[in-house]
């Protein structure tokens, strides 16, 4: 009883897998199931092509495993059935045949390795771009940040220059309230002079009316006191005749009556001349007091208007320059406005970019991190690729065995015996 090629290659699981043949020729790529993916190596490759890569590598494997195991175990109950009634030579040679099957879709695999190598070099370049975008995506933030602190200085300088300029207003307003007050202080001091001034010309005008009045009665003082003596005159010259006869009796007495007379005219004649003359003297000290006082008055009050014309030129002059500073506070205060509008602007739209950059950034380590887990995976398909091959060193082993039992047992001994490991993430069905 003999068994050929299709009896061997006859399992059911072995059929069932999608990517081996009956044939030596059935490991190519072509029939592997990899040649649906439309693998280039200059095309852009996306995060789901990798995955789909990774999955269809890693199930590929997985198969090929899966098919080591089940012809393994058809290979052990056709052998424990019908070793005995078989040539050993024809199942080697059936052995050899699916060893080669095998390798050839090992070396497919080795293929599809090499291109996804390349297809992950090419994504690290694209990673290194990305890269160096981060680098300056944050050297635009560092710059940025650096036109913030200089903006922000820029205020505080803004704002201390307005506060010295505030202290330079209150310091004029503090001035002109002082200027103000003294301007008061000598209008008052000119109403009083003023008043006073008044006051000494209606006492200068009572004075001339009473020295008028006292010239005036010392006038018809001395008229009456010639009129009395005239009289007087005019009864003695009246009497005379009447007292010839007594004349001689009274010679002495009459003499001593002229002399009494002339002495009295003379004492009021004196008299009225001494008060006429004190009264002038008195009137025109008081005079002189007077006018002397009015032209200190005058002076004073001159002096007085002068200093106010000067006070009103310096108020006007400091009225300028208030309202100087007025506008140019105006102005600043405009302008630091229009700079604290403008900076808050430019504070909102580097809080936004600041966001947007770091949203990338984040996106990007996502994108990282999913690509170093689909590199990762790569590489465990690249160690069950790398651990295949030494399946071929196990003909020997078989050959000396005689087909006892081939199982997965008897595959980790022969990795083992040639120095390798069983391949990580790998489980025997």
């Amino acid at each position: 009883m003999s068994y050929g090629m299709d009896t061997l290659y006859s399992g059911p699981s072995y059929r069932k897998e999608p990517g081996f043949g009956g044939g030596r020729g059935s490991g190519s790529l072509a029939s592997s199931g990899f040649h649906s993916q439309s693998w280039s190596r200059g095309s852009a490759v996306s995060v789901s092509s990798y995955r789909r890569l990774g999955a269809s590598s890693a199930s590929g494997a997985a198969g090929v495993l899966s098919q080591l195991g089940s012809s393994t175990e058809s290979l052990e109950s056709s052998l424990n059935g019908d070793l005995r009634g078989r040539n050993e030579k024809e199942v080697l040679q059936a052995l050899n045949d699916r060893f080669a099957g095998y390798i050839d879709k090992v070396r497919a695999l080795e293929e599809q390795n090499r291109q996804l190598e390349a297809e992950a070099a090419a994504l690290r370049q694209q990673q290194a771009g990305r890269s160096a975008i981060g680098e300056l995506y944050e050297r635009e933030i560092r710059d940025m940040r650096g036109t913030l602190v200089v903006l922000s200085a820029e205020k505080g300088q803004l704002q201390l220059e307005q506060e010295h300029l505030e202290e330079d207003l209150a310091h004029l307003k503090q001035r002109l309230d002082d200027e103000s007050r003294q301007r008061e202080e000598v209008e008052a001091a000119i109403r009083a002079l003023g008043r006073f001034a008044d006051d000494s010309q209606l006492a200068k005008g009572e004075l001339e009316k009473k020295l008028q009045a006292l010239r005036e009665e010392s006038l018809f003082l001395r008229r009456s006191h010639d009129d009395e003596v005239a009289e007087l005159l005019l009864q003695i010259q009246g009497s005379s005749a009447l007292q010839v006869a007594v004349e001689a009796r009274d010679a002495a007495a009459r003499s001593d009556v002229t002399s009494a007379l002339k002495e009295i005219r003379a004492q009021l004649e004196g008299h009225t001349v001494k008060s006429s003359i004190q009264s002038e003297e008195w009137f025109r000290v008081r005079l002189d007091k007077l006018s002397e006082a009015a032209k200190v008055n005058t002076d004073a009050i001159r002096t007085a208007q002068e200093e106010i014309s000067e006070y009103r030129h310096q108020l006007q002059s400091k009225t300028t320059e208030l309202e100087a500073l007025k506008g140019t506070k105006e102005s600043l205060e405009r302008q630091r406005a229009d700079i604290e509008d403008r900076h808050h602007v430019d504070v909102l739209s580097y809080q936004e970019s600041i966001a947007q950059l770091d949203n990338e950034l984040r996106n990007t380590k996502w994108e990282m991190a999913a690509q170093l887990r689909e590199y990762q995976d790569l590489l465990n398909v690249k160690m069950v690729s790398l651990h295949f091959p030494t399946l071929t060193g196990s003909q020997k082993f078989i050959k000396s065995q005689k087909f006892k039992q081939i199982t997965p047992e008897i595959f980790l001994n022969i990795g083992g015996a040639l120095g390798t490991q069983k391949p990580p993430g790998i489980k025997w069905f």
